[in-house]
């Protein structure tokens, strides 16, 4: 899976999914973004390059609409959680892009 982590994503998460063979990109490490991307501009990018998005902002990601998959992970979640949660996702019979935001830590 092709995965955008919002900016204040713990690299702790991005390493996890990367050894599940997850492509995960950093939205400040894309230059059209960069650190200061709004949450238009992130949700934006990833429906047009084809990412789910993957957020700790569950203020601003935690309602979020979008044409791809959003997983918010709240700040206390461990690495091994968020790795989790993506890989029982993956196996349940449905798109996460058709529905809202997947809140990681009920997965």
């Amino acid at each position: 899976m092709r995965i955008l982590a919002d900016t204040n994503v713990p690299e702790e998460y991005a390493s996890a999914l990367r050894g599940d063979g997850h492509e995960v990109v950093f939205s400040r490490a894309i230059p059209k973004l960069g650190p200061e991307a709004g949450d238009d501009e992130i949700t934006a990018y990833a429906e047009a390059e084809g990412f789910a998005i993957l957020s700790t902002d569950v203020k601003d990601f935690g309602t979020r609409q979008s044409s791809v998959a959003v997983f918010v992970a709240p700040q206390d979640m461990t690495g091994g959680a968020v790795r989790a949660a993506v890989a029982r996702i993956e196996t349940m019979p449905f798109d996460p892009a058709t529905t809202g935001p997947i809140w990681l830590s009920g997965v």
